[in-house]
């Protein structure tokens, strides 16, 4: 099990990414069972929110949002992806997490998942506010990168 960030998703449908072949290489596993992919509602309506902005740079706008919801619903009803419902321990500790490294709210529900079960996080790359408190995240949560496997 691996609790994965949208950017690992958005990277999958972005064929000319850089990181695309890790990406995929992620996702083929999911596909094949060989990984079940943990995510919150947060991190699955983030989903549909960046892919809809990637494929307005080469869609119309229904067509973006319609491209969108199939990534959504690809996600959603993915039989290898579990999406975890938010309760009162992971709410508690995704805002201590919050107050404590001032990251992106849905990256500190996943990160608060992946503590509760001790789960790899996969994140695209570093993001910019995780910079400055890389190695205390790196110390308290099993973070992983794409970049990690080029």
């Amino acid at each position: 099990m691996i609790a994965i960030d949208t950017g690992v998703w958005i990277e999958y449908i972005n064929t000319r990414g850089a990181l695309h072949p890790q990406a995929k290489a992620v996702v083929d596993s999911v596909n094949r069972g060989e990984a079940t992919a943990i995510l919150t509602p947060l991190t699955l309506t983030e989903i549909f929110y960046v892919a809809e902005r990637v494929y307005q740079e080469v869609h119309t706008p229904i067509q973006s949002e319609a491209l969108a919801k199939k990534l959504y619903d690809f996600v959603y009803y993915h039989p290898h992806v579990e999406v975890r419902p938010l309760d009162y321990e992971l709410c508690l500790n995704a805002g201590i997490i919050k107050t404590r490294y001032n990251i992106a709210f849905s990256d500190c529900f996943l990160l608060a998942l992946s503590e509760h079960d001790n789960l790899t996080v996969l994140f695209k790359n570093i993001e910019s506010e995780m910079k400055q408190n890389i190695k205390e995240l790196n110390n308290r949560f099993n973070l992983k990168f794409l970049g990690d496997y080029s």
